[in-house]
């Protein structure tokens, strides 16, 4: 059985083990997400045109 302890440390965990973000990786995301966006507003501007062009 877990103790009080232990669920404390699990629901709130201590702020000195910080996960490393790497630059890459965010900046490949955001690449992702931008590129994703564009796509997307390219094809309602395609549907649009195609309906009242």
């Amino acid at each position: 059985m877990i103790s009080n302890i232990d669920c404390k440390r699990l629901s709130m965990p201590s702020g000195t083990n910080e996960p490393q973000r790497n630059p890459r990786l965010k900046r490949k995301a955001w690449a992702v997400v931008f590129l994703g966006s564009a796509l997307f507003w390219v094809a309602v501007a395609l549907l649009i045109w195609k309906f009242w062009g």
